[in-house]
């Protein structure tokens, strides 16, 4: 399966997932509408075709990897609300459309992102498997990816940067908070989810070596960010061009320059491929993820 064909495939079954759910979550208010409005605004579902991806790299695709593929999705969509905030990035554009608060008001994005955090840990509990100690683990990967030893810390230091200079090391420490610790979390949730034969049970190898994958690709993705807010026009990205050069935060251009940051995207793609030659040809979804993120130009 090539990774057009993948991704639309793990795309739309999350989105049916995330739908069928949401449709049950609460009366049709203004809060559902903007919770949906959020959640299926032309997402590219990266990190749930991570969950996917790694899954099926270690066994088959459980009802668990649907729930956590979504859970991740609506952590994501929650903290873009939250980040386009006027008392955050105050961002007018997201993927093409109307920030959460431009489109309905501050009150009701706030509210919105509220509930789709919440929202995240309704759907890894609800699964109904007589066996609670799985989804425990998984939801304790959520936890610490999204919460204060993941990615609100990231949005802190970010916060905090503005204005400020940060040496290469800071710059990274952030970034594996903020972008790094849910991409982390994608793909070690895909590995925990899977459903395998004992014989063929995880490993704590194969989950170290995924692990460092996802760093290595975590960062990339971060760092092909910052590169594509200089070369891309605001059609092509989605949102405004420039913006975290006009916020004044310190970005990987800014401190290597446009050449050493396009270097260290190779170098990081470089060392996820490595991470996961053990697994030979049945990584390939995840090279061609990898291949994706450092090429992507929004």
């Amino acid at each position: 399966m090539n990774l057009h064909i993948f991704s639309k495939h793990t795309l739309t079954r999350v989105d049916e997932y995330l739908s069928t759910k949401l449709s049950s979550y609460a009366p049709a208010t203004d809060l559902q509408t903007a919770m949906s409005y959020s959640l299926f605004n032309g997402g590219k579902r990266i990190r749930p075709m991570l969950v996917y991806a790694s899954a099926e790299l270690i066994g088959e695709i459980s009802v668990l990897s649907d729930a956590s593929a979504a859970a991740i999705e609506s952590i994501h969509a929650y903290s873009l609300i939250h980040d386009d905030l006027p008392a955050m990035d105050d961002d007018d554009l997201r993927r093409g459309k109307p920030t959460c608060h431009i489109q309905f008001d501050e009150a009701t994005a706030i509210l919105a992102g509220d509930a789709l955090q919440t929202f995240a840990f309704e759907l890894l509990s609800e699964v109904n498997l007589g066996e609670s100690s799985q989804q425990l683990t998984l939801m304790r990967e959520l936890i610490q990816a999204s919460g204060r030893h993941g990615m609100i810390t990231g949005q802190m230091i970010d916060l905090a940067a503005q204005n400020q200079s940060l040496s290469l090391a800071d710059l990274e420490q952030m970034h594996a908070h903020k972008t790094g610790a849910l991409i982390r979390a994608s793909v070690r949730m895909g590995a925990l989810s899977a459903v395998t034969p004992p014989e063929k049970a995880l490993t704590e190898k194969q989950l170290e070596c995924l692990t460092s994958y996802a760093n290595a690709i975590g960062l990339a993705f971060q760092v092909q960010d910052d590169i594509i807010d200089l070369t891309s026009d605001t059609a092509t990205l989605g949102k405004t061009q420039f913006a975290d050069a006009n916020a004044n935060k310190p970005t990987y251009p800014q401190l290597l320059g446009l050449d050493g940051a396009q270097s260290l995207v190779l170098k990081l793609h470089q060392q996820a491929m490595d991470e996961i030659t053990l697994f030979g040809d049945k990584a390939q979804t995840l090279t061609a993820i990898a291949n994706y993120i450092i090429n992507r130009n929004h």
